[in-house]
């Protein structure tokens, strides 16, 4: 049985559990979490947020992910919710779209 680990969505302050490993975007569609997702693959930046705490616990960049927050110059704490898997406990705040 996986660890269960929490998630805090920013600005609404709203909690959520899940299993380690989990898909954020799967944690924020079923909390209701306000994360605009567009194409849901890494390459539109619709749902960028930032790592308040945790960023350690979130899975590693993909280059894909990696490639399109350096062309935007995004600080290190900013991710694409689409492509993270949350490994332990992370608070997270939706940035919105970047384009």
């Amino acid at each position: 049985m996986a660890e269960t680990v929490t998630v805090r969505f920013l600005p609404e302050d709203l909690l959520a559990a899940c299993p380690a490993g989990t898909p954020l975007q799967a944690v924020a569609d079923a909390a209701g979490a306000d994360i605009t997702f567009g194409c849901r693959s890494g390459s539109c930046g619709t749902c960028r947020v930032r790592v308040v705490r945790g960023l350690e616990h979130c899975s590693p960049m993909g280059r894909e992910e990696r490639d399109f927050l350096r062309g935007l110059e995004a600080p290190e704490d900013q991710r694409l919710a689409c492509q993270v898997r949350v490994l332990g406990d992370v608070e997270v705040e939706y940035l919105g779209a970047c384009l």
